[in-house]
């Protein structure tokens, strides 16, 4: 059965990952994968290291929909001959499929905020061009429902990610050194894009907080359009206790040296952060919006706090750092909750199972 995904993004996010992690865990002897993306996408090195062939396509990069983009993938569809199409965002895919009477399921990776008339409308045109929705998390599906999707059209997969790779005594010692951090150091990370949906503003008044103890240090890793506001910030109120890493393309290196991972977005689906960093044991403080309490279950393998509450996020850090039983209890629960539900080879095998499912009943149909 041949795969073709479709995926507009020209720098490497979350759904980039979410394909990556597919990717690297698929069963090859069953499936054929292929992907479409945008020329000089970041993803591009990324997916050919993974022997999965690359076609790169104009007039798709960053944009959901162009009349362009339809009539390229048309043609792509025509050459490439695939049993089932894929869509990572990728409206035009999802209309070049329905033209040429190709199975399409959709992953949806974000959760949707607002139920306007126009965001109904959206989501009535969407469900049209998909023959089936995944869901990353049942806040998506919820989301998915309340703007015109058929329920019945809808699987909720969890995303997964392989394990994060333990690194030696001696490598970490040396990543603490590159940022400056001392052995004995507690290090709380954030994993996310610098965004203001990310909610990096309350990290850094959770940060203030903390300034009185010395001992913890909180790196903030990754990129985005808001990390010239938050080094303004850091600078002008001269907050000292965080670092900002910038993109790190081997993130193991960043969860290798954390003891406690945080996310204080606004609105999440199934944080990949989280996911890797519980897959090494590690706690989490998460707020309670979105998808983070399917993830992270209060006083099991993490604690969650109000969004936007700074306070809440930096009392909750502390409670965390200062029990030592109450940190083996969280640190053995993200353990047990990622290799139960979060693994990489879950997902894929729910994946592959539904592209059965749709191929049989499309054939059948």
């Amino acid at each position: 059965m041949k795969i073709l995904h479709i995926l507009t993004d020209s720098n490497i996010g979350g759904a980039g990952i979410y394909l990556l992690n597919l990717l690297k865990s698929y069963d090859r002897d069953a499936l054929t994968m292929e992907v479409v993306l945008p020329a000089d996408s970041r993803l591009i090195p990324s997916v050919k290291a993974l022997d999965v062939p690359v076609i790169e396509a104009p007039h798709i990069q960053d944009q959901s929909f162009s009349l362009k983009a339809v009539h390229t993938i048309c043609h792509l569809f025509k050459e490439r001959k695939p049993d089932l199409v894929n869509t990572h965002a990728a409206f035009s895919g999802r209309i070049a499929a329905k033209l040429l009477g190709i199975p399409v399921v959709h992953t949806r990776h974000y959760c949707i905020s607002s139920f306007s008339f126009k965001q109904k409308l959206l989501g009535h045109i969407s469900n049209f061009f998909s023959t089936m929705v995944i869901a990353t998390s049942p806040e998506v599906a919820d989301g998915l429902i309340k703007t015109g999707t058929n329920p019945f059209s809808i699987v909720t997969i969890f995303n997964g990610v392989p394990p994060v790779q333990t690194l030696s005594p001696e490598e970490k010692a040396a990543i603490r050194m590159q940022y400056g951090i001392s052995d004995t150091a507690f290090v709380v990370s954030q994993v996310a894009r610098l965004d203001p949906v990310k909610g990096h503003d309350h990290t850094l008044d959770a940060a203030k907080l903390l300034a009185d103890d010395p001992d913890i240090v909180i790196l903030l890793a990754g990129d985005g359009p808001y990390e010239n506001h938050l080094r303004r910030r850091i600078d002008e109120e001269s907050i000292k206790n965080v670092i900002l890493t910038g993109f790190v393309e081997a993130v193991e290196r960043i969860f290798n040296i954390t003891d406690l991972q945080i996310n204080a977005s606004f609105t999440e689906t199934t944080c990949l952060a989280l996911l890797e960093g519980m897959s090494l044991g590690l706690p989490s403080v998460a707020t309670d919006g979105g998808g983070n309490p399917y993830v992270i279950a209060h006083e099991s393998n993490g604690l969650l706090v109000p969004c936007g509450n700074g306070e809440a996020l930096a009392q909750a850090v502390l409670k965390i750092k200062n029990d030592s039983g109450l940190y083996q209890q969280f640190s053995k629960g993200a353990a047990k909750s990622y290799h139960m539900q979060f693994t990489a080879e879950a997902m894929a095998h729910m994946i592959e199972t539904l592209y059965r499912s749709v191929g049989t009943v499309w054939k059948e149909g």
